[in-house]
């Protein structure tokens, strides 16, 4: 027999599974999340009440109506299906997870903190798991526990006491930026326990153990958040602590030796890393290079920006925005053709930035409605009290949202959106009247979402001739600076003292013309570059050179996730002419070498050196390789 609140604790108990299960499936997540939903209407119809909701809730659902303007403006009956089931108003659904929050007791609510804690041990699992699988575990998984050829392979870090290779942790999810997200959300419970935990540990021998395994745990999970090399969230969780302190009366004379002590040891722990893992070091450098190898940001905001030019007012709808972030590149692509590529594989799905991405869909409307949702929320975490590191995950998301679109993504937005479902209730007793206008914390967070969407900004400002360059890699396809350092360098680079020769690859162009609104033909014009022999007084050229022509698929990795095919299809061998040589291929003469029609025609380059004070000679080769 059904009882009165039968369907009430169904729905807790798939909240409960949504919350411990999250780390390992984005499917998991959304069937739990909602079957949960499903019994809480359930249970509104069977008990004959009306949701109860907080003006939060409408907020965030105001954010997607705003998607809808411009549909509403220029409509057209054919599209809305796919504006509503395939687009990003289809995430509206998830905004109603914010119903449970009033309708869950504290008693409730409490025990599904715990289920937080369990999520959180659980994900640091799979992430340490990750740490040491050569493979991608979930499409290890999936593939029954077998690796299938071709699969991407996680990035290796490095090599544990030099005998046990380590990889980047990412755990269940698809990328590392996902699993870095997922632990910005979950980590904070555990700091949270560890952290209350500290007086039972001074009183009762018994506590010891569990103690310790909480510690044990937080420093598990603050090296993978490391290692995980997710920047944004890094600085995200520093944020939320700082904006958390405005309310704590901290005496910095008291903490400041152990604060220097602190960042000390953290600044030779990353100069120690930086100096010996080429991924930490290429994730450092790129924070303060225009131009990196992997980064894609500066013409994503040039679109971003140009889109938000013409549509700043109400928007560009959902479902819109790969359309119109392909009108902008057409011209872009037709002035410089080497950017093609790079464009093609950017992810056009979204903006790269929560603000922007909000703005651009849904203009004043859907970015008023988000500013006001974070007040409200922002509010309600400070009125937590003492206990508000629980949700220090909410501003490192808000943070890091500025570097990409956190909350488009559905594994990291169930888990926030159901967060917040734990705060305290307006209904289950009064506010903390005590409680001040949060105007430090709330302005902190507007101000950085101005000076970020600044920064923004100024990216677009750097000059198109310069979003591109060609990538040198090692033979087994990592980046090379010292062989990169020479790619149109303006003179010869020197050698390490005692180098007899040197291997490495040369990205090329495409043997294909291409546009996002053009069929692709075959290029007429030959793929080129010179090689400066000139001598030089400082120093001695290569006696000879073995180049290789080199093809390679051109399919887009991270969807696919397999790594692109190569393989030499020509090999010639140079001696040293002393002045400017020029070498070219025809484009026609090794169509579909891998039998993927598109491919790259690439260089492998062999230098020898038989005399002292070695240069590398300066390799000129333009944009589109002309």
């Amino acid at each position: 027999m059904i009882g009165k609140q039968t369907f009430h604790k169904i729905s807790i108990v798939f909240l409960y599974l949504f919350f411990v299960l999250s780390p390992f499936s984005i499917s998991l997540s959304q069937i739990f999340a909602g079957a949960s939903l499903f019994f809480l209407f359930l249970d509104f119809l069977w008990q004959k009440n009306i949701p109860r909701s907080e003006s939060f809730f409408f907020f965030w659902i105001l954010i997607y109506l705003g998607f809808l303007i411009y549909p509403l403006f220029h409509f057209e009956f054919s599209f809305w299906k796919q504006i509503i089931l395939k687009s990003e108003f289809g995430d509206v659904w998830m905004a109603f997870l914010l119903l449970h929050h009033s309708n869950l007791t504290e008693q409730e609510k409490t025990n599904l903190k715990k289920a937080v804690f369990l999520g959180a041990v659980f994900l640091l699992l799979s992430g340490t798991i990750s740490l040491f699988s050569p493979y991608r575990l979930a499409p290890f998984v999936m593939d029954g526990f077998q690796y299938v050829e071709g699969r991407r392979l996680p990035h290796q870090l490095g090599n544990l006491f030099g005998i046990f290779p380590f990889y980047l942790p990412i755990g269940f999810q698809s990328t590392h930026l996902t699993y870095g997200g997922m632990l910005a959300l979950y980590l904070p419970s555990l700091f949270l326990k560890t952290y209350r935990d500290i007086p039972s540990f001074k009183k009762k021998n018994k506590s010891k153990f569990l103690f310790f395994s909480l510690l044990i745990l937080s420093f598990l999970g603050l090296v993978l958040l490391f290692l995980n090399q997710s920047r944004s969230v890094w600085f995200g969780l520093l944020f939320g602590f700082f904006l958390l302190s405005f309310q704590k009366k901290i005496s910095l004379k008291k903490y400041l030796p152990w604060l220097g002590i602190g960042l000390f040891l953290i600044a030779v722990l990353l100069t120690l890393f930086y100096h010996n893992n080429w991924l930490f070091q290429r994730a450092i450098d790129d924070l303060f290079a225009k131009r990196s190898l992997e980064n894609q940001r500066i013409w994503i905001h040039k679109m971003n920006f140009a889109i938000l030019k013409d549509s700043f007012l109400w928007g560009i709808g959902s479902g819109n925005y790969t359309k119109e972030f392909i009108t902008q590149a057409i011209p872009l692509v037709k002035v410089f053709p080497e950017l093609y590529y790079d464009l093609s594989i950017t992810p056009k799905s979204h903006a790269h930035f929560d603000f922007l991405h909000f703005w651009i869909l849904g203009g004043i409307t859907s970015v008023t409605a988000y500013l006001c949702f974070l007040y409200l929320i922002t509010k309600k975490i400070l009125q937590v009290g003492k206990n508000n590191l629980f949700y220090l995950g909410f501003f490192s998301v808000i943070f890091a949202g500025s570097f990409q679109c956190f909350l488009l993504d559905d594994e990291v937005l169930l888990p926030f959106l159901g967060l917040l479902i734990l705060l305290p209730s307006a209904y289950q007793g009064k506010e903390n009247s005590t409680q001040k206008f949060p105007t430090k914390v709330y302005g902190s967070l507007v101000f950085w979402i101005l000076i970020s969407s600044i920064g923004a900004f100024y990216l677009t400002k750097t000059p198109s001739k310069d979003l591109f360059f060609h990538r040198a890699r090692t033979e087994h396809n990592f980046p090379m600076a010292l062989a990169q350092s020479a790619i149109n360098a303006k003179t010869a680079v020197p050698m390490p003292k005692g180098t007899n020769e040197i291997y490495f690859k040369l990205a090329g162009c495409l043997d294909h013309e291409m546009n996002f609104h053009t069929i692709p033909k075959v290029r007429v014009s030959p793929i080129q570059f010179f090689i400066h022999w000139e001598e030089i007084p400082e120093g001695h050229l290569p006696q000879t050179l073995i180049l290789e022509i080199r093809k390679r698929e051109s399919f887009d990795q991270d969807k696919e996730y397999r790594v692109q095919g190569e393989q030499m299809v020509k090999k010639e061998i140079f001696t040293n002419p002393k002045q400017i040589q020029r070498v070219q291929v025809n484009p026609n003469e090794f169509l579909e070498s891998l039998g993927q029609g598109i491919e790259f025609v690439d260089f492998g380059f062999l230098f020898s050196w038989k005399r002292e004070k070695p240069f590398l000679p300066r390799i000129e080769i333009s944009g589109n390789c002309e």
